[in-house]
């Protein structure tokens, strides 16, 4: 390991620059300085030289001719006040075997700061205004980011670009600017630049942005090691004329109780329990997109998912949909059961239909495939197929179907979206379902399209009063204005803080539906 003065660090970085890692070398840096601000001023006062280049020192490894990484180094120290902060554990959010791939991952910083100074309040001197200060520390991060120093026109060694001509960061006309503008020459990416900009506005008349606290400002440091894809690489610069937002695929905004609470629903299932799960909402309020959220682990989990939807135009009426639902669900199983597992799904099925499966077969005619081709079906009689059968037939064999196929290593989960379309005879064929067998049932529904006699929620009585399973109701109300603000956040690629007013008005005038 090797300590370095900060400046001499800057030199040697120049030495060896490369591009993306070098950016998230010195936000690391940055954040570091941040950390040990915070932290000197809770033990004296600062002064103004006390927030320069000369007063930090880098812990990195030795590299010899060869790209450093973020992961080289181990701390920064504070001469003046004699801190030293250690980075602990820099987990990554992503993994990647790949050096080039680094800037990627993200970097979540666990940091711990050692004091050698006792806590002083007799310093000679009174605090400078903390606007003052981030507006200091804004000048010092515009050093370590263009290696240029704002109150000299030389330049640093080894640094090819010279400083513009200015009296350092004063005015919005006389510097700031300017200094913003040559960051951006300088090829810093957008978001660096405006930071550097909005700590160094502190002085400013009517800043707009600006930081008024070390704390707000490291929090955004840190974000930006944490999320280098969003805030650092992706721009979303207007391309013909149009912005583009970047949208994120399948991430849900405020929604971790509601999605824990249906995972919690599925362990519980795996135990042997069946749960029904009843959500409702406004229509865009995030119903579906909440259940298919948990899909995938109940995939991963070894359990198998049935979804259908219902639509008010279907031309076989919704307890046809079921049933073709429950014909899907053959395949899949087959398609992720092993020969032993399959052996013993038949053996449950053979035990509660007989060695003939053609009752079974005349419902779900794609049962075929989950057996092997020695078993024979009884011959199929014209005319006698699902649609002839009554509603107590139906109950009775998609009732024993499921459970011969739904176990605690294997549960079925079954989601039934826009249950304002269903009927009372969909629903009670889920009734006897959950009657007899464990599984997961999910059923959706806009709460402003049904009224309060409808099935769906005869359906919640009834399994209340039953004690078949456990009942669980959830409600989904309007996105809040903080979540909405981390998906604007996320689409513009831009700091939260930035894009708080605009949230603001987007969450008046859509009341939070997504």
């Amino acid at each position: 390991m090797e300590d370095m003065p900060l400046t001499k660090w800057l030199e040697a970085e120049l030495k060896n620059p490369d591009g993306k890692r070098l950016i998230i070398r010195k936000t690391t840096v940055a954040y570091a300085a941040a950390e040990l601000l915070q932290k000197a001023i809770t033990i004296a006062p600062l002064s103004a030289n006390k927030i320069s280049l000369d007063n930090f020192v880098v812990r990195t490894k030795k590299w010899h001719h060869r790209p450093s990484s973020a992961a080289d180094i181990f701390g920064v120290d504070m001469i003046s006040e004699k801190l030293s902060l250690t980075i602990i554990d820099p987990s990554d959010l992503g993994r990647s075997s790949s050096r080039d791939a680094e800037e990627d991952a993200g970097r979540n910083l666990v940091v711990s700061i050692s004091s050698c100074l006792p806590r002083s309040s007799d310093s000679g001197f009174e605090q400078i205004k903390e606007s003052t200060i981030c507006h200091l520390f804004g000048i010092l991060l515009y050093q370590i980011y263009s290696n240029l120093d704002p109150f000299l026109e030389n330049k640093l060694e080894g640094n090819e670009l010279t400083l513009l001509d200015h009296g350092g960061v004063k005015t919005e006309k006389g510097g700031l600017r300017l200094t913003y503008s040559t960051l951006r020459e300088l090829g810093s990416p957008p978001n660096i630049c405006m930071l550097v900009q909005n700590f160094a506005e502190g002085n400013l008349p009517s800043p707009r942005n600006t930081y008024f606290s070390l704390k707000e400002g490291s929090d955004d440091l840190h974000l930006l090691l944490r999320q280098p894809n969003k805030l650092l690489f992706t721009s979303n610069a207007p391309e013909d004329g149009h912005l583009r937002l970047r949208l994120q695929k399948n991430k849900l905004y405020g929604r971790d109780h509601e999605v824990s609470l249906i995972s919690d629903a599925f362990s519980t299932v795996c135990v042997g329990e069946s749960v029904a799960l009843f959500v409702g909402g406004f229509s865009g309020s995030g119903k579906t997109s909440l259940v298919e959220s948990v899909m995938a682990s109940v995939n991963a989990s070894g359990g198998y998912v049935l979804a259908q939807k219902f639509d008010q135009l279907s031309r076989g009426g919704p307890l046809l949909e079921l049933i073709s639902a429950f014909d899907r669900l053959c395949v899949l199983i087959q398609s992720r059961t092993s020969p032993q597992d399959l052996q013993i799904i038949v053996d449950r099925l053979t035990e509660t239909f007989g060695g003939d499966l053609s009752l079974l077969r005349r419902l779900l005619p794609k049962v075929d495939v989950l057996v092997p081709p020695s078993t024979k079906f009884g011959q199929q009689i014209p005319g006698q197929d699902g649609t002839r059968m009554n509603l107590q037939s139906v109950c009775f064999i998609l009732q024993h179907f499921i459970r011969a196929v739904s176990s605690k290593s294997h549960p079925v989960m079954i989601f039934l979206d826009d249950l304002q379309w269903s009927n009372s005879m969909t629903l009670k064929v889920i009734q006897h379902i959950l009657g007899a067998s464990n599984c997961l049932f999910v059923g959706s529904y806009r709460s402003n399209e049904v009224s309060p006699n409808h099935a769906v929620f005869r359906l919640m009585k009834e399994l209340e009063a039953s004690k078949q399973c456990s009942v669980q109701k959830l409600i989904l109300d309007g996105v809040k204005c903080e979540d909405l603000n981390t998906l604007v956040s996320d689409a513009l690629c831009l700091f939260p803080r930035v894009t708080r007013g605009l949230s603001s008005i987007i969450h008046e005038k859509t009341e939070g539906s997504k």
